[in-house]
Order: structure tokens, then sequence, then C-alpha cells
């Protein structure tokens, strides 16, 4: 990575200058030593051969120039401190993991150390080289540096051009790739990916296929988000796109500090700041927490929400402070997290989902915002500032908007804590809020306009209620207004957000100039447009169901105020209508003609006053000649003994009495009981046992209705022994290794039936369990998996148990087909598994071989892609992969 800002001189002398008496040479290792911009997982760091006791410092900077060797222009981009036998940070027995600690603190003068990456630092994953410093501040061993990369995933696809000022080349500048900006917000938004210019300014980025707004940074200069292009990248397809920067002309410097002690600097984060003209600029907090960023004049907005706070355990502000150009000595101050949320994001299988931004504020005041990512096992934690009283809550929620890199092809559930407000923390409060996400398979399209006009960039939103989590999607208007929402099956109320900030119609229409269009419902997919209305304008909507409560489609709708103004509509394939109209009395009905012609009655004019206002107007149809359908009541019995007397009378509604019950030919009730035409089952059993039967019951009208399977379990007499599962723990397995396990019970009436207990979480993957009790499948994940079996008898009576397997955990061999050279280049397709680390060596003689790793890739999504060996120069070359680091 090359600098942002002037050279950091001064944190190189630092660490040249050490004195102090020299220990023994530590051992620093950096795992894996590099990775690609797609991983997503720890960063391990190895210390041993400590004082023990000690405390160390570890720097990592952006090299200016990848020839391994750290100069004074390299950035800090990274700072802290690491204890041997101390955690990073700690409240209330929650290891907070986005701040680096010592993770075996058994082992006295060892330092293991977990970096999350990316965690909430995008900085992190800009290709490029970089240098891990460790140093001791008492001097007791001199400074070792470690390098570590960032390679770019070999993509199909490509950005390239040259950075340009004065159309002169800029050397090493830095280029990030930001989503397309959207109305209504000030700036372009979180980047997606990032990379170096090459020393006469020439940059190249390989991503997937999407749209981009590219906007280059270096010292002394400011880039456009606004004369920025945005590209539309398809399949394999090369865009060059020349990027221009302008001179800076004054600074802003200052210190950026604990805001509770301002003499703690907090180094190496990244500084962001815009203006009102497009115009963004950047600059990194040196090893004290100064920094400097260059500008043009004018007022600029320094961003609360500076990256690198995660590792320190510092907690982000939502909104910025404006600063005038020219400005030096500004102090800008930021809270330590005193609170925690924390918990897992997995899928409804329960595997955990890497990488997922999870986002907590104060839903009153909004003055803080902070993210955490969740980890390679799903483990998540974001740290909030406790104690801020009860008017100003802290909420929790998965990251949405177009400002956060989640998938797209998942939705995830919602807090509880969402929906009610949030709560309050104080210092010293941990809370535990758990995510699922499930996989959108549909999508819900529409339009949004005002007076004809498309609205672009309106935040959409639809919520729904599935297996009793709730679960929102979201997303913006485009160019035409148009909008998908990505969702699985459900009921969705869809709306538009109207009061919220950028994105909302309060920021694109202003507050008071509008009406807020009300939600609709849509059943797993369909198509919701919205019409916004003036403040001075009135709308009449609703739906038509029939009796069933399903839509009724292309019904004539009229809307009538008596004065000569009428209007008619039909409803959509919702059932769906809507009027806009004048101020006033209206009267709202329908086709009476048409309701007969399709077997329902009349419904009567209902009347609203419309005055600048909006009305929901609902009709639920009834038919013109059917009775309401004959229906059974009686779905269920209770129980009966055997040699006991039992009486129970079956429910019936609807059709035209009398009824007329019986029990057909085919079908057997206990023995002893029966079903005489008054629809009263009794009779003394004989026989214990569950005993299945159906029931008919038929009206005047010849209307005939059969419940099947109705249960009715007659107990022994005396009572039998309970229930009880016999296993006391199951054997482990392998991965990719055949498994099989017999459960048992005793007790009851046989045969039993197995299942999982509700709310239970699986088996290990790969494993089912049958009715029969009996697990069995190939293990595909490593670890130990708990869930809870639960064993029902012939009578309906349960028991359940608590078991685990745990899993070795064993990766497949990879295979890599045979080289191919394409233009000047090697590549090979490596199969393996989805989520796997794999390390590409390379060498040029088998006789004496000496592999050289070229990177270390690792891809969630698949288990097959493509590897490609950017530096052959020559026709023999020989390739091995590695499982891992």
């Amino acid at each position: 990575m090359k600098p942002l800002i002037q050279p950091l001189f001064f944190s190189l002398a630092l660490l040249a200058g050490l004195t102090g008496s020299v220990n023994a040479v530590p051992t620093f290792i950096i795992t894996p030593p590099n990775v690609s911009n797609t991983y997503v997982g720890p960063i391990t760091l190895q210390l041993s051969n400590l004082t023990v006791g000690d405390t160390v410092v570890i720097q990592k900077f952006g090299m200016v120039v990848s020839n391994g060797m750290l100069a004074p222009g390299d950035v800090l981009v990274q700072q802290f401190n690491l204890t041997d036998g101390q955690a990073g940070m700690v409240i209330s027995g929650v290891t907070n993991i986005n701040v680096p600690g010592d993770t075996d603190g058994t082992t006295n003068g060892q330092i293991t150390a977990i970096l999350p990456f990316p965690a909430d630092e995008f900085i992190q994953k800009i290709v490029g080289q970089y240098g891990f410093v460790l140093s001791s501040p008492g001097g007791h061993f001199s400074p070792i540096t470690n390098l570590f990369a960032v390679t770019n995933f070999p993509f199909a696809q490509q950005i390239s051009g040259t950075v340009l000022t004065n159309g002169v080349g800029v050397p090493y500048a830095t280029i990030m790739l930001f989503p397309p900006p959207r109305s209504g917000n000030h700036g372009p938004g979180n980047p997606v990916a990032g990379t170096v210019a090459d020393g006469s300014g020439v940059y190249h980025i390989l991503v997937p296929p999407g749209a981009y707004l590219p906007l280059a940074f270096q010292s002394n200069c400011v880039g456009s988000f606004l004369a920025s292009p945005v590209l539309t990248l398809t399949n394999t397809q090369t865009i060059n796109a020349n990027l221009m920067l302008t001179n800076a002309t004054a600074s802003i410097s200052g210190t950026v500090v604990d805001i509770l002690n301002p003499s703690i600097g907090l180094p190496g984060l990244f500084l962001p700041a815009d203006n009102n003209s497009g115009f963004i600029a950047s600059g990194f907090s040196d090893t004290n927490g100064m920094f400097t960023i260059w500008v043009t004049s004018g007022q600029w907005q320094l961003s609360g929400g500076a990256r690198g706070l995660g590792v320190h355990g510092y907690v982000a502000f939502n909104n910025g402070t404006n600063v005038a150009a020219g400005t030096s000595g500004f102090v800008g101050g930021f809270y330590k997290a005193t609170a925690l949320f924390y918990g897992t994001v997995k899928d409804n299988l329960g595997n955990p989902l890497p990488g997922i931004d999870i986002s907590a504020y104060d839903n009153n005041n909004n003055i803080f915002g902070n993210d955490g990512y969740s980890d390679i096992n799903g483990n998540y934690v974001v740290g909030v500032v406790g104690g801020l009283g009860s008017g100003d809550p802290w909420q929790i929620q998965v990251a949405n908007g177009s400002d956060n890199s989640n998938p797209t092809n998942y939705i995830f559930s919602q807090s509880a804590l969402q929906q009610s407000g949030g709560t309050n923390l104080a210092a010293g409060n941990v809370v535990l809020q758990n995510f699922t996400g499930l996989l959108a398979t549909n999508q819900i399209t529409g339009r949004v306009q005002s007076s004809g006009t498309n609205l672009v960039g309106v935040g959409m939103f639809a919520s729904a209620s599935i297996g009793g989590l709730t679960y929102n999607a979201t997303a913006d208007t485009d160019a035409n207004g148009n909008y998908t929402l990505h969702v699985a099956n459900g009921v969705w109320s869809v709306g538009v957000d109207c009061n919220g900030g950028n994105g909302s119609l309060d920021s694109i229409l202003g507050p008071g100039n509008y009406q807020c269009p009300a939600s609709q419902n849509l059943t797993n997919s369909g198509t919701a447009n919205f019409n916004v209305l003036p403040s001075n304008a009135g709308q009449i909507f609703g739906y038509v169901w029939d009796p069933g409560s399903q839509p009724v489609t292309n019904v004539i709708v009229y809307a009538n105020n008596g004065v000569g103004n009428n209007f008619a509509t039909n409803t959509d394939g919702n059932g769906y209508y809507s009027f806009v109209v004048g101020n006033g009395n209206w009267g709202v009905s329908l086709d009476c003609g048409q309701l007969n012609s399709l077997g329902y009655r009349c419904v009567g004019t209902n009347f609203t006053s419309i005055s600048g206002n909006s009305y929901q107007q609902d009709f639920t149809l009834q038919s013109t000649n059917l009775p309401p359908p004959l229906q059974i009541l009686t779905t269920s019995l209770p129980n009966g003994t055997n040699g006991i007397f039992y009486s129970q009378t079956f429910q019936v509604s609807g059709g035209m009495p009398p009824y007329h019950w019986f029990i057909p030919n085919y079908s057997v009730p206990p023995l002893g009981l029966g079903l005489p035409n008054n629809g009263v089952l009794s009779g003394t059993p004989t026989m214990n046992g569950k005993f299945y039967f159906d029931v008919v019951v038929t009206d005047s009208a010849s209307n005939y209705v059969e419940e099947d399977g109705l249960a009715l379990t007659i107990l022994n007499n005396p009572p039998l022994p309970p229930v009880v599962i016999t296993n006391t723990s199951l054997g482990g397995g392998t991965v990719g290794v055949p498994y099989n396990a017999q459960l048992g019970a005793t007790g009851g009436q046989s045969p039993y039936n197995w299942s999982l207990a509700i709310g239970s979480a699986n088996p290990p993957p790969g494993l089912t369990l049958n009715s029969s009790g009996f697990i069995s499948g190939t293990p595909v994940s490593g670890g130990t998996y708990f869930f809870q079996v639960q064993a029902t008898d012939a009578y309906a009576t349960t028991t359940n148990k608590v078991f685990s397997i745990a899993v070795a955990a064993v990766v497949p061999r990879p295979t890599i087909s045979s080289p191919a050279r394409l233009g000047g280049q090697f590549q090979m397709l490596l199969n393996g598994v989805a989520n796997q680390n794999y390390t590409l060596q390379m060498s040029t003689n088998l006789a004496t071989p000496s592999w050289v790793t070229l990177y270390i890739t690792n891809n969630p999504a698949t288990n097959s892609f493509l590897l490609t060996d950017p530096g052959a120069t020559n026709k023999q070359r020989f390739y091995r992969v590695l499982v891992g680091p």
C-alpha cells in the first residue's frame, strides 16, 4: 500500500532509536503471511521468547514500494499493544474479539494474538505489501519486521487506468472502488475494493461483475466522487478509466485522542474528510494520534466513523465535525466502549456466516454508531457506550442499506430490541443477540413515483415473521424509480422509508411536503408500486377480498363526492385499488352488477372525509346464494382409558342442518366405541393403543365433509412405566467417514417414533435422524455438535434427551488441473472445499526444488476456482497446492 498523507519519518525513527538492555531475540510469526482480498478469517501473531509479563508494540505499515524494506514514507495503518498473559478487552466476562490480546494466557513469555480480517478496517484489505513491526517500549529487544501481503483474488474482470494530476501520472496513488452513489446521501458510502497504482500512476484491480465508482487518493491531492465515473462491469470485461486528482491548497491537522483522557493518542486511524463540492481527502493518525489531511479551501467535514477504532476498543460517532481548511491543533476525541453486544450469525441450518456486518446505534439521540463483523465461526462483538440513560436506548441489527457489504442473497432476522425501541445499557452490561440468515430465493419489485415523476434513491423495506423470527429486507430505488427486494417465502409488508435519514422521503421531498404511502402486503413475491401524494392531496385505497381472504382481481371500484366528481378503477393482481382525490366527503363502492355476476352480494357505499389525508377502505365479499361452508370443528380427541366409559361430542359449523354423522366402513375406531347420527362418540373401550379413524358429516343439502386421520389414544389400565431413552452418549465421527448410531428407549408402549425436539439444533452437517432412531450419514465439517432428540411412544407420550457428537475434521486432498499457458501466464483449476485456505507454491527445478509461495486464497462460496501465476516468465514451472495454513 502507498501513502495517503505526508511521510511518517518520526514513526520509523522511534523504532530505530529504542534503547535499554536487549534480551534474547524473540520469535515473531504471522500466519498466514499473505491472503487474498476476499479472505475472511483470523490473522495470527505468534510471539515467543519474551520477558514474562512484558508489553510489546505491534505496528503495521503500508509499504510505499513493495521491495520488502520499510522506508520513511511508509504509512502507519495499525498500532496496538500486547501484554503477555493479558486479554485485549473483557467486559463482564465477554471478550471483545475486535481488540487483540494474548489468547494463550497460561504460557509465560509467549503471546498468541488473533487479528480479525478484515474486521471493520477496510484499509487493511487494500491490495499491497505491508510490514508488521514488533518492538519493545522498554528496549528489551531490537525491533523485528515481518512482511505481510494482500493479493488480488483472480477475478475474470478488471478495471484499469492511470491516476492523473494536470495530465501527469500520480505515482503510488491509492484507488478505492465504491458502490454507485444514491440520491440524498452525503459521500459515496463504504468502499468495496482497493489497490495501489505503480510508480507511473497505472493501476489494475480485479473485481466481480457489478457497478462501481472508482476514486483515487494521494498525499497533497483531493479526489471528487461527483466527477468520478460510475462503471458497470460485465463478465470477463476490462474497463479502462483514468482518474483525476486535484492539487491540495491547504491542510487540516490535529490529534485524535481518548475523549476522557486526552493524553492517550489513538494511532493508525484512517481519517476521511469530504466537502459539499464532492471532494474527498484522507489521512492517518501517527503513533501519537497526530494527523494531517491535505485539502482545498473552505469547510470540510471530518468523519465521525474513523476506520481502525475497533482494534482499540473505541466507538464511532454517527455524525462528523465541520472544520475549516487551514485549521491546526484540532483535537478529536472518541469514547472507549464500556458495554457490549455479542452473539452469533448463522444460517437456518446452524452453519456460521462469516463477514456479516452487525450495526449498533443509540436509537433516540443518534450520537453513536458502531459495527462488528462475524468471524469464521459466526461470532461477533460490537462495543457500545453504556450509561446513556433511559431516554437514549441502544439498538442492534444486521446492517442494511446500500452502504454495507452484507450479501444480498440472504435476509437476516432482527433482534426483538429492534422492534421495541432498544435496550438501556449501563457501563459493564453485556447483551446476547443471535441472528439467523435465510437464503433470499424470491424477489419483490415495484416503482415509486410522485405526481408521475420517478423517485430516485428512496429507501424501501419489507418485513415478515418467519418461523417465529422477524426478517427485514431493504433496497433503494434506481435511476428509474424501480426497486428490487430479495426475500424468502413469507407474508411481507412492503413500505417506503418516510422519516429516516439519507434515502427517506423526508430527505428527498422535504418534511411536510408529501403523504407517507401505506404499506402493502405480498405473499412470497410480487409487485408493489407506490404513488407518493403531495401533502395537499388525498388518497383513498384498500383491498377487496373474497370470503376466504383471497384477493379479488379486476373488480370495478367507484369513488363519488356527490357534486359531480366521479372516479373508477380496477383492483390489481393483489386485490388493491387507489384513488387520488380532492378534499371533501367521498363515497366508495363496488360495481354491484359485476359482483352479482361473480356470485357475490352487493356491497354498500362507505363514506369518508378527505382533507389532505389518506384513508384505507377494505371490502370483504360474501357469496349470494351459498351458506357458509360445512366444517368439522373437532379436530382432536382427548385420551380414553381401557375399561372406562368414554364420550365425546363432535362439533360442526356451516352448511344446512340437520346433520348426519358416521364413520366410513373402511375406517375402524377403537373397539367398544361407536358414532351414531347425533355425533356423540361413546362406549367403553376394550383395548389400549393409539387408533386412527375418519369421521364424516353431511347436511340436509347433501354437502359432505370428512375429517381424516383423527387420533384417539386409549391408555393402559393400570398405567405403563414412563418412556426412558437408554443411550448414555454417542460415539464420535470423522469428516468424510460414514457414521451410524442407534437410539433406544424403554417404557411406555412401543413402537417409538424418533425426532428432533422442538427448538433443537441439528445433528452434525451430513448426518440425519430417521423415525426409527437411526442416526446415519457422512459428516462434512468438524466440531462438537449438541442436539436434543425426542422419543414418542404409541400413546403419544414423549421424552427427550440432549446428546453430542464430536466430529474430527479431515480436509480432503485438493486437486489441480494441468497448467495451461495463456497470455504469458500459467492458469490451473483448483478443486478443493469451500471456505478452506489453500497455498499455491511454484518451483522451476524438481531436482533441487525450492518452493516459492505465490499466494494464499480462500473462497467461502465455491469449492472450485481458477489459480493464476501472474509472474510466469519461462515455459517450465512446477506447482503444488498446500492445505492451509
